[in-house]
């Protein structure tokens, strides 16, 4: 079996409240020793589109997502074919869009009532979460109380979803805090660490970061009004 170190919840640039700039986001990434990320920037995937080509040539496992906000919070589509169009922010028309582009549907940052973005589960019935959610966030780096975590631990067991974990990263240094124990049965292309997930053959692993990062992101959210 083969075991992976994957942060499945990387912000870039192109998020627009990231510090993260692309050239230097691989070198980065393995000096944390890690496998690989998944590029979740807000409402698009131009990073991973601009990167794949180098993660190919550095054997780097890179992950296309997209971190979408529907009209009742916010959703995880990883391994995308395709940009998924974010102009009807209805949850089904989205949920239904990342499943047309061989996406997983994941809930990030679950409980944290501190986020107005999180996604309001008790707007959902339970025919609904089990017929579109595929997985859960358990640890997000960014999630400030530990009952957010127990919470989601509860509605995974519920559910029976797979469990994810990322940093929610918008700095570099935050890479990594939060990541995903994957195995494989062989390789680690897309399909296998696809599948290995459904089979939920993952562990969410890592710890919370400082909430100092929360406070860079705030500024840089203000700094970009200003310029827009």
């Amino acid at each position: 079996m083969n075991n992976l170190r994957l942060d499945l919840h990387v912000h870039t640039v192109y998020s627009g409240d990231s510090l993260i700039k692309l050239p230097d986001l691989i070198k980065y990434v393995k000096k944390k020793q890690l496998d690989g990320i998944a590029i979740c920037d807000h409402n698009t995937i131009k990073a991973y589109k601009k990167l794949k080509d180098k993660a190919k040539k550095h054997e780097f496992i890179l992950i296309p997502g997209m971190e979408i906000e529907t009209h009742i919070g916010e959703v995880i589509g990883l391994f995308l074919e395709d940009e998924v169009s974010c102009e009807n922010n209805n949850f089904f028309h989205i949920v239904n869009q990342i499943r047309d582009y061989g996406g997983l549907v994941i809930i990030p940052h679950p409980f944290d009532f501190i986020r107005r973005n999180h996604l309001k589960t008790d707007l959902i019935n339970d025919k609904i979460i089990k017929k579109y959610i595929d997985g859960v966030e358990i640890m997000n780096s960014r999630i400030m109380f530990h009952k957010c975590i127990k919470k989601a631990i509860e509605f995974k067991t519920k559910y029976n979803l797979f469990e994810t974990a990322g940093s929610d990263a918008h700095h570099y240094k935050e890479i990594g805090n939060g990541y995903t124990l994957i195995q494989t049965p062989q390789g680690n292309s897309l399909e296998e660490i696809k599948q290995a997930l459904l089979s939920k053959l993952s562990i969410s692993m890592g710890s919370r970061s400082s909430p100092f990062y929360h406070l860079i992101t705030i500024i840089n959210k203000i700094k970009m009004r200003e310029y827009l």
